[in-house]
């Protein structure tokens, strides 16, 4: 089940204050609707919001102890491989009162203590209570599905679903890290294992974090996928992610409520749905978005007709441009600034489909896996280093958007001279493709006091070491591992889990099963990218099989914000980005920021991911200073600091 967890720890034995407590659970409401429980123990304290989706009785709820108390687990997730775990533990003499996997977990450790983190497969945040060593295990999944963040006073610590709930807690520091600031204007979102606030940090996907006597220790249980391609025949290949996929699918329906899919008319929706509808037998519902605006954005026909095909039950949710009415809501969804712009056709869509079903799977992952994004993950121009193809490279990767940016003028040409410099240097080429501006443009967009952070937070990127940590594989592979370790987890499952859980939705994502993702990492990335083609082998297994509109070139939920920035947002981004508000705030440059929104309304590029990124920003800083003192941001001394 997915839900919202919390809890404190104090070693010296004082009492938790329940208080805290409930403040922290009503914080996570939203994560779980349907149930709220409480463990208090000595210098303990648990929470949980339970979103009821296996055993909806009594009995499936949380914390949930062993048969004498000795064990507490309050448990985020799904598990998928609960039920030959089940039948293994009944057959080792243990005994169950419920039909949930939380259940599982707690007999689990009973025989396993920590390696049961070897044995379980899904989508987990948990902490567990051992109350005879008095013993707190956090955990978090491999992939980073659900998230986790913690907070220390000395040998206190507090955890947390949401950042929000650690912000009950007086005593959780609110100071802002102006180094992570700059990582988010960098990739959208505040990445790895900090946070935006200095002294809370996030649990690294398929990491764990014991708290005893006092003390705390974090490590991996899961290194990462193979790092040596698995040469396959294309037959073989095909075959194995045709069952790959249709196992995953299968453990990933297992539910005691209404499932349904996000269906978007492309591949990896497509692919999922069509899995589903065979698994199921009967009817299965899915949800697209219809965009009211520009066509290229438009992916109603294609989903209607992928539903009509499949013989779905289809939901259409039409968006228009009064959708961003909903924008400030879809900002406070995220506690740290987060500019994805798809999280806000996703955070109406999450609602849409909570009226018919409290589970959907989504085609997320696929392109992360399989290589999705050839102009990101196939071997580019530089790696050659030979100049004619490097200057092809440089203007098909964009020239023309350093024109009307934040680097126009006597600095076009310093540019140039850095990018072209950067072709000698894959790590720095990898993250530039993915990041937002360049560290040039970031020297320039902030406040002189601030812009020597442009150049040490680049030289600290996770996308820079994740990507120097893949040295094994080939390049292909070593793009789509790194992405596994920084955009997967920062960007694409931060949208699906904020936007979902805000709605008390569960989202599932088959595409990231544990055994389907170390089999794609095996694959040599000739079988996944070749020629500007992505996914190939994944073309291959299902093309043949699916409805004939799944071949065209999708966009999965993006949404027309560069239209609307020049429309319907064009009064929030005058108003959040006015040359006075933004001197005021202190942090960017006033006349480069004007620069830009005049390059933007004007027609002389597309910068709506810049532009959307400082106007996140904004409202982030905004409403933290309008907040109430237990979750106030620090003034911008503070920041600075």
């Amino acid at each position: 089940m997915v839900c919202g967890i919390a809890g404190i720890l104090q070693p010296g034995g004082a009492p938790v204050n329940a208080g805290d407590l409930r403040a922290m659970s009503r914080a996570l409401a939203h994560r779980g609707p349907d149930d709220e429980g409480f463990h208090h123990e000595g210098g303990l304290g648990l929470a949980h919001r339970r979103l009821a989706i296996l055993d909806l009785s009594p009995a499936g709820r949380q914390p949930m102890p062993n048969e004498d108390g000795t064990v507490w687990l309050t448990y985020n997730g799904q598990l998928y491989d609960f039920e030959p775990l089940r039948r293994r533990l009944e057959e080792q003499g243990h005994r169950f009162r419920s039909h949930t996997d939380t259940e599982v977990i707690v007999h689990l450790y009973e025989e396993d203590g920590d390696e049961l983190l070897a044995s379980i497969d899904g989508m987990f945040a948990f902490a567990l209570w051992d109350a005879r060593r008095r013993r707190l295990l956090l955990a978090r999944d491999r992939l980073g599905i659900k998230p986790l963040f913690y907070a220390r006073r000395g040998g206190d610590l507090a955890f947390a679903s949401e950042l929000k709930a650690l912000l009950a807690l007086p005593w959780v520091p609110r100071e802002v890290s102006a180094s992570a600031l700059v990582h988010y204007l960098y990739q959208s979102s505040v990445p790895g294992d900090v946070s935006v606030f200095e002294g809370v940090r996030k649990l690294s996907p398929g990491e764990y974090l014991v708290a005893e006597d006092g003390a705390i220790r974090t490590g991996r249980y899961w290194p990462g996928p193979p790092e040596h391609a698995r040469p396959e025949s294309p037959g073989s290949a095909t075959d194995a992610l045709r069952a790959g996929l249709e196992a995953a699918v299968r453990s990933h329906l297992v539910a005691d409520v209404p499932v349904g899919t996000f269906l978007s008319g492309g591949l990896d929706s497509t692919a999922v749905t069509w899995q589903a509808r065979r698994a199921v037998g009967g009817p299965l519902h899915t949800f697209s978005v219809r965009f009211e605006g520009p066509a290229a954005y438009d992916e109603g026909d294609a989903a209607l007709a992928v539903a009509r095909a499949l013989d779905t039950t289809h939901h259409e949710l039409r968006l228009g441009p009064d959708a961003v009415r909903d924008l400030p809501a879809v900002f406070s969804a995220n506690d740290e600034p987060f500019a994805i712009s798809s999280a806000i056709a996703l955070h109406h869509l999450a609602r849409f489909a909570r009226e018919h079903v409290k589970v959907v799977l989504t085609g997320d992952g696929a392109d992360e896996i399989l290589g999705g994004y050839p102009w990101r993950h196939e071997p580019d121009w530089g790696r050659r280093a030979r100049p004619g193809a490097a200057l092809r490279g440089l203007a098909l990767t964009g020239v023309r958007s350093l024109r009307g940016s934040v680097g126009t003028g006597p600095g076009l040409a310093e540019q140039l001279g850095a990018r072209l410099r950067r072709l000698g240097r894959p790590d720095e080429r990898y993250a530039e493709i993915v990041c937002a501006f360049t560290p040039e443009e970031m020297e320039r967009l902030l406040a002189p006091d601030l812009a020597p952070l442009a150049r040490a937070v680049w030289a600290d990127s996770p996308l820079r070491r994740a990507y120097r940590a893949e040295g094994g594989a080939d390049e292909v592979n070593r793009r789509l591992r790194a992405d596994l370790r920084t955009t997967l987890v920062d960007e694409m499952l931060m949208k699906v889990d904020r936007t979902t859980m805000a709605a008390g939705l569960e989202a599932r994502v088959p595409f990231l099963d544990r055994h389907l993702v170390e089999w794609a990492m095996a694959l040599p990335g000739i079988e996944k990218v070749r020629g500007g083609i992505g996914k190939i082998v994944l073309r291959r297994a299902l093309l043949p099989v699916l409805p004939k509109v799944a071949r065209r070139r999708k966009h999965g939920f993006d949404t027309p914000l560069g239209a609307w920035l020049r429309g319907p947002l064009r009064g929030l981004l005058r108003d959040l980005l006015a040359p006075e508000a933004v001197r005021r705030r202190g942090l960017l440059r006033a006349g480069v920021v004007e620069r830009l929104v005049a390059a933007h309304l004007g027609g002389r590029g597309d910068h709506s991911r810049k532009l959307f990124s400082l106007m996140v920003l904004e409202q982030w800083l905004s409403e933290r200073a309008r907040a109430p003192r237990s979750t106030a941001a620090p003034s911008l001394a503070a920041v600075r600091a």
